[in-house]
C-alpha cells in the first residue's frame, strides 16, 4: 500500500511503473494522486492503465480523476506528435 508521499516522490522521479502499480491501491485517495500523477507525465505506457480506471475503478472520483488525467495525457500525447512532424517538415518558401 502506497502513501501520499510515496505517490509525490514517484511523480517527482517520473517512475511511470510505480504510478500505474499505484492504480490497484486500496486507497481511493492514493489512486486518484496517482492517475493524476500520470496525466501529468504523460508517458505513452500510462495511456490503457488511465483509460481503464476511467470506466473501471470502483470510486466516482477516482474515475472522474482518471478522465481528466486522460484528457492531459492524450492532449500531451498529441501536442509532442504534432511538434514531431512540425519539426521533419521542410520551412516553406
Amino acid at each position: 500500500m502506497a502513501s501520499l508521499d510515496d505517490i509525490d516522490t514517484m511523480r517527482d522521479n517520473r517512475d511511470v511503473d510505480g504510478l500505474i502499480q499505484a492504480l490497484g491501491d486500496e486507497d481511493e485517495f492514493v489512486r486518484t494522486q496517482a492517475v493524476l500523477s500520470l496525466g501529468a507525465i504523460a508517458d505513452p505506457k500510462a495511456k490503457d492503465p488511465v483509460a481503464r480506471l476511467r470506466t473501471e475503478d470502483s470510486s466516482a472520483s477516482v474515475r472522474e480523476a482518471a478522465e481528466t488525467a486522460y484528457k492531459w495525457l492524450v492532449g500531451r500525447l498529441e501536442e509532442v506528435k504534432t511538434t514531431k512532424g512540425t519539426l521533419k517538415s521542410p520551412p516553406p518558401r
